[in-house]
């Protein structure tokens, strides 16, 4: 995974300087723009991968950002 610092724009605002580490489901959801419905579905599918704090799933940035360039690039 390249360090954040190679991502293109990686410093032009403050959303990616004061980026969280870690985003719930819903907050992740949200962020990309789609329902937590779907990212569970590709949480049991394992496209998408959650670390756990106790029992409380949450998404890595990197891992959302890894999945988000793994998703096609055409419509199905």
């Amino acid at each position: 995974m390249p360090e954040w610092k190679d991502f293109k724009h990686a410093n032009c605002c403050p959303c990616h300087t004061t980026r969280k580490l870690a985003y719930t489901i819903d907050e992740a959801a949200e962020r990309v723009g789609v329902s937590p419905r779907l990212l569970r579905a590709h949480l049991d599918r394992h496209y998408l991968v959650a670390r756990y704090v106790n029992s409380k799933p949450v998404i890595t940035h990197e891992e959302l950002v890894e999945w988000l360039n793994n998703l096609p690039t055409e419509p199905k």
